[in-house]
């Protein structure tokens, strides 16, 4: 048997046969024969090892093909002639690839990468029997995809459901927690706020977690409870308290400040003329503009006696300008009192005029009272002194009546006239109190001084340094000059019938403690 040839009649790969004939021994003559190889390359065509593999049977030496899963590839055209197709001619890079790789490894099973699209293929070479009479072998290439493909697409098909499923599971989760986390985000701000006592922050939405609705139960308490403790004690105390996180203890502390009380003029008479609603009307307004107009300038209110107001300036919080504060306090609460009162006037209602009395001194000042009860609080003769202050004014008819100490803190920014030097009751050291008439370069409608405010001032220095020279009798005129210019002035008419006395003893004034005094 010849090797694979082409049939130049048909042009298809044959195998020319001749068996020798013989007779008795002798030969006589020969029978030959042309196979076609089509039927060989349909088996192999029928029998593929997977659904894209190739299998080509071929001579190792030569690399001659004798047949292959792919007929039409067993043969080429050479010059306009058709010839056998080799191992490493052959219309197909895999196969190439392969033949290369065999020719160079010696190793008959192996994997390698397809030149054409990189996809991994595996081959295998086997040899015919030796008991054949060719020395053929058997080639059959795979890609590995036939195989673990659908392993492949499965594990891809599961990865992707897993991804799926994975991110509605993260999806899921988000809606979840974020449901969670907001209302706890809501308290976290609830207690926020708490800590800085700002109570104007709109409710929370109750949760429907069990869980989450006790804790917003249990911070809305704490807000209502401290917004309700900071009813009856000093803002500033509590949010000290809050910050520090140190417990309530008693104790007091030396500390400069400016105190201020403030009271009622005639309040008696007027609760006895009004009604218990009426009255409460009016009192809450009146608290409600003083403790404003004290807060504004960051004072602290102490406490309420009955009508009267105590605050002062310098404590919790250390003010290095509690004095100008405090006069400043003092101011807006009279004019914001006199506009409310032109208000009730119009309305037929009777008017509330404030006197407040400022002093200016180092004084105790910290939780006072017994173990189970303490409060925030200040004491000390100048607090004592503060109190008489406030009842000066109805001697002399003023609104704000300041301390000595008051005025040389601060000489350069507040405008004052001079009353008398008094003596308060209970001590024996005199000193000159004034009347706070504004502040000096500002242009704030509630702090500035008027023009008639400022003559006035001017001209009761003058009369006032005489009458403290011991000159009564020019002292007089010049209070009456005031008074003609200024007929309602109460300061003067006061200060007319203390020069008209005559006496030196005159000069000084008992200060009675009031009836707010603490």
């Amino acid at each position: 048997m010849a090797d694979p040839q082409i049939n130049v009649d048909t042009g298809a790969p044959i195998i020319n046969l001749r068996v020798p004939i013989l007779r008795a021994g002798d030969f006589i003559g020969s029978a030959g024969a042309s196979i076609t190889l089509g039927v060989l390359s349909e088996f192999l065509a029928s029998h593929r090892a997977s659904a894209n593999s190739a299998t080509i049977i071929a001579n190792p030496v030569d690399g001659r093909v004798i047949a292959a899963s792919d007929r039409q590839k067993g043969v080429r055209a050479v010059d306009g002639r058709l010839e056998v197709a080799r191992l490493n001619n052959f219309d197909d890079e895999n196969v190439r690839e392969a033949s290369r790789l065999h020719r160079q490894s010696r190793d008959d099973n192996f994997l390698f990468r397809s030149p054409h699209d990189g996809q991994e293929w595996s081959a295998s070479f086997t040899r015919f029997p030796v008991s054949f009479d060719h020395y053929w072998q058997a080639i059959i290439l795979t890609p590995t995809a036939d195989f673990i493909g659908e392993l492949k697409r499965t594990n891809r098909q599961i990865v992707t459901i897993i991804v799926a499923l994975s991110a509605a599971e993260l999806l899921l989760i988000y809606f979840v927690s974020r449901r969670l986390s907001r209302p706890i985000e809501g308290v976290s701000r609830e207690l926020k706020a708490v800590e800085t006592l700002a109570f104007d922050q709109p409710l929370m939405r109750a949760s429907k977690v069990r869980e989450i609705e006790q804790l917003q139960s249990a911070a809305a308490l704490l807000r209502n409870s401290l917004q309700s403790f900071c009813s009856f004690a000093p803002v500033d105390v509590v949010r000290g308290l809050i910050k520090s996180g140190i417990p309530l203890h008693l104790g007091v502390e030396r500390r400069d400040m400016t105190i201020f009380f403030a009271d009622l003029e005639n309040f008696s008479t007027h609760a006895e003329q009004s009604t218990p609603d009426a009255l409460l009307e009016q009192m809450s307004v009146y608290f409600e503009q003083v403790t404003r107009a004290i807060s504004d300038e960051q004072g602290t209110v102490d406490k309420f006696i009955g009508d009267g107001i105590m605050a002062f300036w310098g404590a919790p919080v250390a003010l290095p300008d509690h004095v100008l504060r405090g006069c400043a306090g003092a101011l807006r609460a009279v004019r914001r009192m006199e506009r409310v009162n032109e208000h009730w006037q119009a309305d037929g209602k009777p008017p509330l005029r404030i006197r407040i009395g400022l002093n200016c001194a180092e004084v105790l000042v910290g939780n006072i009272g017994p173990s189970g009860r303490f409060s925030y609080t200040a004491i000390g003769d100048g607090v004592n002194v503060a109190a008489r202050l406030e009842g000066a004014n109805k001697m002399f008819g003023t609104s704000i009546c300041i301390s000595d100490s008051v005025f040389n803190a601060v000489p350069s920014r507040i405008v004052v006239r001079p009353l008398r030097r008094v003596q308060v009751k209970g001590r024996k050291q005199e000193f000159m109190i004034y009347e706070l008439m504004g502040l000096a370069n500002t242009s704030d409608p509630e702090l500035k001084v008027l023009p008639a405010d400022q003559k006035l001032a001017e001209m009761t220095r003058e009369a006032s340094a005489l009458f403290e020279a011991g000159d009564l009798e020019g002292a007089l005129r010049s209070y009456e000059d005031i008074l003609r210019q200024f007929p309602d002035d109460s300061v003067a008419t006061s200060m007319i019938g203390a020069c008209r006395a005559g006496s030196l003893d005159s000069k000084s004034k008992f200060i009675a403690a009031p009836a707010t005094a603490p």
